[in-house]
This record gives structure tokens, sequence and C-alpha cells, in this order.
């Protein structure tokens, strides 16, 4: 079985990461977590929940080339 992520880059170096089809129903921005200290990463996330509380997409509100790996942000 075939898996896609789809990644979408905005001219201002955001992303949208989607894993699933779900409607976006809950958000948790990552800056509020604890680690954002240790971790700045999570500054520049926000994760995207369905219905049924299952991830759905992750918002990349950083620089992207800081955030993502190569593999999902090369054409």
């Amino acid at each position: 079985m075939e898996r896609q992520i789809e990644v979408t880059q905005s001219d201002g170096g955001h992303a949208y990461v989607r894993l699933g089809e779900g409607e976006v129903r809950d958000s948790v921005e990552l800056s509020e977590h604890d680690e954002a200290d240790r971790i700045p990463t999570l500054d520049s996330l926000t994760l995207h929940f369905d219905f049924y509380g299952r991830l759905t997409a992750i918002e990349v509100t950083g620089a992207v080339g800081s955030v993502l790996p190569p593999a999902l942000i090369e054409d």
C-alpha cells in the first residue's frame, strides 16, 4: 500500500504537511509546550487533528528548511 504525504509550501517560507483527508477540528500550537525553550523547532509547529483526534496535518510557520527534513521539501 502506497501512502502519500502532501507538502505545500508558501512563498513566505511556511509549509503545510497533509497526513490525511480528515477535516481539521482542533489545533495545538507547540510553542506553548514546556520543551519549546529546549527545542526551538517547536515554536514553528502547529498540529491539526480531525474529528476523531487523529493527526491530520502539521503546519510549519517558521523557516521550513530549518524545520522539515530535506526529503520532504525537495522538488
